[in-house]
């Protein structure tokens, strides 16, 4: 699994958000782990650590929100 740092765009329905990686790429991501559980709002700029499968890097899980 590979674990990155992204910033969030948008928040779509579903609890799905819009994010884009350090290489400017833009990927679907929901939460999970503490930050389903804790209910943690996440808003547009925030940076977040997100973990993909080797297989699809287009969606990933959202483990944590990252200081500012």
């Amino acid at each position: 699994m590979a674990v990155v740092e992204a910033v969030v765009l948008e928040e779509l329905p579903g609890l799905l958000f819009r994010l884009e990686l350090g290489n400017q790429s833009k990927v679907l991501a929901h939460g999970a782990g503490a930050a389903e559980r804790n209910w943690v709002r996440l808003l547009p700029g925030d940076r977040v650590e997100v973990e993909f499968a080797e297989r699809d890097l287009t969606r990933g899980r959202i483990l944590k929100k990252l200081g500012n």
